[in-house]
Protein backbone atom coordinates (compact mmCIF):
# COMPACT_ATOMS: atom_id res chain seq x y z
CA UNK A 1 0.00 0.00 0.00
CA UNK A 2 1.29 3.15 -1.00
CA UNK A 3 1.54 5.85 1.93
CA UNK A 4 2.91 8.87 0.39
CA UNK A 5 2.44 10.57 -3.61
CA UNK A 6 4.29 13.82 -3.25
CA UNK A 7 6.85 14.57 -5.91
CA UNK A 8 9.79 14.59 -3.24
CA UNK A 9 12.54 12.44 -1.49
CA UNK A 10 10.47 10.72 1.80
CA UNK A 11 13.35 8.76 3.90
CA UNK A 12 13.37 6.89 7.01
CA UNK A 13 9.53 6.19 7.87
CA UNK A 14 8.97 5.05 11.30
CA UNK A 15 5.46 3.02 12.19
CA UNK A 16 3.60 3.87 15.42
CA UNK A 17 3.07 1.33 18.01
CA UNK A 18 -0.31 0.76 17.75
CA UNK A 19 0.21 1.11 13.23
CA UNK A 20 -2.52 4.09 13.39
CA UNK A 21 0.33 6.35 11.86
CA UNK A 22 3.91 7.27 10.24
CA UNK A 23 6.76 9.25 10.84
CA UNK A 24 9.41 9.82 8.24
CA UNK A 25 11.73 12.92 6.63
CA UNK A 26 11.01 14.38 3.59
CA UNK A 27 12.90 17.31 1.91
CA UNK A 28 9.36 18.82 0.78
CA UNK A 29 10.10 22.69 2.45
CA UNK A 30 13.58 22.62 0.61
CA UNK A 31 15.46 21.39 3.83
CA UNK A 32 14.80 18.25 5.41
CA UNK A 33 12.03 17.79 7.94
CA UNK A 34 9.96 15.61 9.69
CA UNK A 35 6.84 15.17 8.67
CA UNK A 36 3.49 13.01 10.48
CA UNK A 37 0.55 11.45 8.84
CA UNK A 38 -1.92 8.80 9.29
CA UNK A 39 -1.70 5.63 7.81
CA UNK A 40 -4.50 5.72 5.18
CA UNK A 41 -4.48 9.48 5.27
CA UNK A 42 -3.02 12.02 2.79
CA UNK A 43 -2.20 15.01 4.65
CA UNK A 44 0.94 14.89 6.50
CA UNK A 45 1.92 17.41 9.44
CA UNK A 46 5.27 19.30 9.56
CA UNK A 47 6.80 18.66 13.02
CA UNK A 48 10.24 20.59 12.50
CA UNK A 49 9.14 23.29 10.22
CA UNK A 50 10.30 26.15 12.80
CA UNK A 51 13.81 24.62 12.20
CA UNK A 52 15.85 26.03 9.27
CA UNK A 53 18.65 22.79 10.15
CA UNK A 54 17.95 19.28 8.39
CA UNK A 55 16.07 17.26 10.67
CA UNK A 56 15.46 13.16 10.10
CA UNK A 57 15.65 9.35 11.42
CA UNK A 58 13.19 9.72 13.34
CA UNK A 59 12.02 7.33 15.75
CA UNK A 60 8.51 7.13 17.75
CA UNK A 61 9.07 5.66 21.35
CA UNK A 62 7.42 2.45 22.40
CA UNK A 63 4.29 4.09 23.77
CA UNK A 64 3.84 6.77 20.89
CA UNK A 65 4.48 9.65 23.11
CA UNK A 66 7.36 10.84 21.68
CA UNK A 67 9.63 11.17 18.48
CA UNK A 68 13.84 10.83 19.01
CA UNK A 69 15.52 12.17 15.31
CA UNK A 70 19.08 13.38 14.45
CA UNK A 71 19.09 16.98 14.06
CA UNK A 72 21.73 19.22 12.34
CA UNK A 73 20.48 22.24 14.61
CA UNK A 74 22.87 24.17 16.94
CA UNK A 75 25.81 21.67 15.93
CA UNK A 76 24.52 18.31 15.49
CA UNK A 77 23.02 15.56 17.57
CA UNK A 78 20.08 13.71 19.10
CA UNK A 79 16.50 15.51 19.95
CA UNK A 80 13.20 14.62 21.39
CA UNK A 81 10.11 16.08 21.10
CA UNK A 82 6.65 15.09 21.39
CA UNK A 83 4.58 13.22 19.33
CA UNK A 84 3.09 16.29 17.84
CA UNK A 85 6.36 18.17 17.65
CA UNK A 86 6.20 19.77 21.11
CA UNK A 87 8.89 20.68 23.70
CA UNK A 88 11.69 19.57 21.73
CA UNK A 89 15.20 18.79 23.41
CA UNK A 90 18.55 18.11 22.92
CA UNK A 91 19.79 14.97 24.41
CA UNK A 92 23.62 14.55 22.87
CA UNK A 93 26.05 16.85 21.12
CA UNK A 94 26.31 13.89 18.77
CA UNK A 95 24.53 10.93 17.08
CA UNK A 96 22.98 9.05 14.32
CA UNK A 97 20.32 6.56 13.63
CA UNK A 98 18.70 6.55 17.11
CA UNK A 99 16.60 3.64 18.42
CA UNK A 100 14.48 3.15 22.01
CA UNK A 101 14.78 0.41 24.19
CA UNK A 102 11.59 -1.27 24.90
CA UNK A 103 10.75 -0.02 27.91
CA UNK A 104 11.20 3.73 26.37
CA UNK A 105 14.17 5.28 29.14
CA UNK A 106 17.40 4.51 27.12
CA UNK A 107 17.68 6.05 23.24
CA UNK A 108 20.45 4.35 21.68
CA UNK A 109 22.31 5.70 18.57
CA UNK A 110 25.90 5.66 16.57
CA UNK A 111 28.69 8.04 16.39
CA UNK A 112 28.56 7.69 12.39
CA UNK A 113 25.74 7.68 9.97
CA UNK A 114 26.37 5.75 6.84
CA UNK A 115 23.60 5.89 4.99
CA UNK A 116 24.83 2.87 2.46
CA UNK A 117 27.26 -0.21 2.99
CA UNK A 118 29.65 1.54 0.81
CA UNK A 119 30.46 3.95 2.81
CA UNK A 120 32.35 4.30 6.34
CA UNK A 121 35.48 6.32 6.57
CA UNK A 122 35.95 6.28 10.23
CA UNK A 123 35.04 3.73 13.18
CA UNK A 124 31.48 4.37 14.91
CA UNK A 125 30.73 3.83 18.14
CA UNK A 126 27.66 3.13 19.67
CA UNK A 127 26.54 4.68 22.99
CA UNK A 128 23.20 4.48 24.68
CA UNK A 129 21.68 8.05 26.70
CA UNK A 130 19.02 8.24 29.56
CA UNK A 131 16.34 10.48 28.17
CA UNK A 132 15.22 11.41 31.35
CA UNK A 133 19.16 12.53 32.33
CA UNK A 134 20.95 12.93 29.33
CA UNK A 135 23.36 10.64 31.14
CA UNK A 136 25.77 8.20 28.19
CA UNK A 137 27.55 5.27 28.36
CA UNK A 138 29.27 3.30 25.92
CA UNK A 139 27.96 -0.10 24.42
CA UNK A 140 30.56 -0.47 21.41
CA UNK A 141 34.54 0.23 20.94
CA UNK A 142 34.69 -1.63 17.68
CA UNK A 143 32.73 -0.61 14.58
CA UNK A 144 28.98 -0.41 14.45
CA UNK A 145 26.16 1.81 12.71
CA UNK A 146 22.43 1.62 12.71
CA UNK A 147 21.86 0.06 16.22
CA UNK A 148 18.36 -1.89 17.09
CA UNK A 149 16.99 -2.73 19.98
CA UNK A 150 15.62 -6.35 20.99
CA UNK A 151 12.11 -6.16 22.12
CA UNK A 152 12.62 -7.69 25.38
CA UNK A 153 15.85 -5.43 25.92
CA UNK A 154 18.56 -7.96 26.33
CA UNK A 155 20.47 -7.25 23.16
CA UNK A 156 21.40 -4.61 20.80
CA UNK A 157 21.56 -5.27 16.76
CA UNK A 158 23.69 -3.41 14.51
CA UNK A 159 26.19 -3.71 11.52
CA UNK A 160 29.79 -3.83 11.04
CA UNK A 161 32.72 -3.21 8.82
CA UNK A 162 35.14 -5.65 9.78
CA UNK A 163 39.00 -6.31 9.42
CA UNK A 164 38.47 -7.99 6.45
CA UNK A 165 36.35 -5.31 5.02
CA UNK A 166 33.39 -7.27 5.62
CA UNK A 167 29.83 -6.09 5.80
CA UNK A 168 28.09 -8.56 8.61
CA UNK A 169 25.28 -7.86 10.81
CA UNK A 170 26.07 -8.94 14.77
CA UNK A 171 24.39 -8.36 18.00
CA UNK A 172 25.34 -7.39 21.56
CA UNK A 173 24.31 -7.29 25.01
CA UNK A 174 23.05 -3.99 25.59
CA UNK A 175 24.83 -3.56 28.70
CA UNK A 176 27.71 -3.93 26.52
CA UNK A 177 30.02 -7.18 26.08
CA UNK A 178 31.57 -9.57 23.78
CA UNK A 179 29.75 -8.93 20.01
CA UNK A 180 28.15 -12.30 18.57
CA UNK A 181 28.12 -12.31 14.76
CA UNK A 182 24.53 -13.35 12.73
CA UNK A 183 26.17 -13.38 9.55
CA UNK A 184 29.46 -13.83 8.25
CA UNK A 185 30.35 -13.86 4.92
CA UNK A 186 31.47 -11.48 1.74
CA UNK A 187 28.11 -10.52 0.68
CA UNK A 188 26.65 -6.59 2.38
CA UNK A 189 24.82 -7.42 4.99
CA UNK A 190 23.43 -4.55 6.82
CA UNK A 191 20.67 -2.50 8.54
CA UNK A 192 18.85 -4.74 10.84
CA UNK A 193 15.60 -4.97 12.45
CA UNK A 194 14.44 -7.11 15.17
CA UNK A 195 10.98 -9.20 14.15
CA UNK A 196 8.34 -8.32 17.15
CA UNK A 197 9.12 -11.92 18.99
CA UNK A 198 12.54 -11.48 18.92
CA UNK A 199 13.16 -14.73 17.06
CA UNK A 200 14.51 -12.97 13.82
CA UNK A 201 16.49 -10.66 12.25
CA UNK A 202 15.73 -8.60 9.05
CA UNK A 203 18.07 -7.08 7.00
CA UNK A 204 19.53 -5.64 3.83
CA UNK A 205 21.94 -7.92 1.68
CA UNK A 206 23.16 -8.10 -1.97
CA UNK A 207 23.59 -12.10 -1.30
CA UNK A 208 20.85 -13.04 -4.35
CA UNK A 209 22.76 -10.64 -6.45
CA UNK A 210 20.75 -7.32 -5.87
CA UNK A 211 19.85 -5.64 -2.82
CA UNK A 212 16.71 -7.35 -1.16
CA UNK A 213 15.42 -8.00 2.43
CA UNK A 214 16.54 -11.39 4.60
CA UNK A 215 15.75 -13.17 7.71
CA UNK A 216 17.49 -15.29 9.33
CA UNK A 217 17.11 -16.52 13.36
CA UNK A 218 18.91 -15.24 15.97
CA UNK A 219 19.69 -18.10 17.84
Amino acid sequence: TQLTSEATLEHWPNLSPDGGFIVYASNASGNWDIYLQRVGGSKAINLTEDSAADDTQPALSPDGEQIAFRSERDGGGIFVMGATGESVRRLTDTGFSPAWSPDGKEIVFATEGRLSPEGGSSISQIWSVEVSTGETRLITEGDAVQPSWSPNGRRIAFWTIDDKGQRNVRTIPARGGEAVSVTDDAFMDWSPAWSPDGQHLYFSSNRGGSDNLWRVPVD
